[in-house]
């Protein structure tokens, strides 16, 4: 048997040695792996505060696990304590544009004494017989009206989520009540109010409107003689009157919110309910939107005088539906002491 080993033999078992050998080491200075990152909960609470307390391999987790679109449900979505409501609002323009009275503490109905019949007073001859008129006095009757509204809701709701949800719920349905009292006092001033008796087709023009506010100053004061105050002192206009007032002019100059206070016909601003024109005390009631019959009112605020008492909340818990009932409601009355102490523009 031949043993004997050839130099070329030799040559290729060191070459594949050297090739096993080769295959072996790690390569230097090539591509690796990214290594995964357990994003959970727990993880994300222990590196932000470990981040906080200064390690850099937290602080890159945590900026890793920022990442909104990979991660959304690692990253908080806060709700803010404010509440945007752009439905509800407390004001009462008509009734802030009349007298103000406190409600009797009882009774359904109320009287105020009226004087019908006034004595009279001439010029009398020597001997002669002195006029002589009776003087004759009638009640008014005043009714007193309730304004309610309920919320009923599950146990659940309020106590498993944020307080705001019942005061906010309150603020709503005072909301609801000042809108439905404002609307039955407007409704009645409108009612009883004496109609111009020249027309207009449209909103009025600046001398149309003018026209409106001396006639109806005219009316108002015949009508009221004989109160303290027989003087129209305020004005209710719809929103759509309000617009149009903003737009009345002169040569292009705005007559009622014009900015020197010598030469302008009042106050009437965008970004203000209440105002000035033609010396009367604007009130702009958005109960009303148009240009119909009594969307201008001119008022002596003494001839109607709004009496209320205080507002009640009512709780009712039905423990067989796990249901929460709350009733907000409160008395109010509007006394029309003179009816003509109202003056309404009167659409064509």
């Amino acid at each position: 048997m031949d043993n004997t080993v050839t130099n070329a033999e030799t040559v290729e078992t060191v070459e594949a040695a050297q090739s096993t050998t080769a295959a072996a080491k790690p390569i230097v200075g090539g591509s690796f792996t990214k290594p995964r990152l357990e994003f959970t909960a727990a993880k994300y609470v222990e590196n932000t505060i470990r981040a906080a307390m200064g390690d850099d391999q937290a602080r890159q987790y945590v900026l890793a696990a920022d990442n909104t679109t990979d991660n959304a449900g690692l990253v908080p979505t806060r709700q803010m304590a404010e509440v945007v409501n752009g439905l509800s609002t407390t004001i009462r323009p008509s009734i802030d544009a009349i007298s103000r009275g406190t409600l009797p503490d009882a009774g359904m109905t109320f009287e105020i004494p009226k004087i019908t019949q006034a004595p009279t007073v001439a010029v009398t001859a020597e001997e002669g017989t002195p006029s002589d008129t009776d003087q004759n006095s009638a009640f008014i009757t005043v009714d007193v009206k309730k304004f309610a509204g309920q919320q009923t809701f599950s146990v659940e709701l309020l106590d498993r989520t944020s307080p705001a949800f019942f005061d906010e719920l309150i603020r709503n349905m005072a909301a609801a009540k000042a809108k439905a009292e404002n609307a039955y006092v407007n409704g009645l001033l409108i009612s009883g109010a004496t109609a111009d008796g020249t027309t207009t087709t449209t909103y009025p023009t600046a001398a149309e409107l003018l026209g409106i506010i001396s006639r109806g100053a005219a009316s108002v004061y015949a009508a009221t003689a004989g109160l303290p105050r027989p003087f129209a002192k305020s004005l209710i206009a719809s929103t759509g009157q309000w617009a149009n007032l903003m737009t009345l002019n002169d040569s292009g100059r705005p007559i009622y919110n014009a900015s020197q206070p010598s030469n302008a016909g009042g106050v009437v601003r965008p970004d203000s309910l209440v105002g000035n024109v033609a010396g009367l005390d604007l009130f702009v009631d958005p109960t009303n939107a148009g240009d119909g019959d009594g969307t201008l009112l001119v008022v002596n605020p003494d001839a109607y005088t709004w009496y209320e008492g205080p507002t009640f909340r009512l709780r009712a818990d039905v423990i067989a539906s796990g249901q929460i009932t709350v009733g907000y409601y409160g008395y109010g009355a509007l006394a029309t002491k003179i009816a003509a102490g109202a003056f309404k523009n009167n659409k064509q």
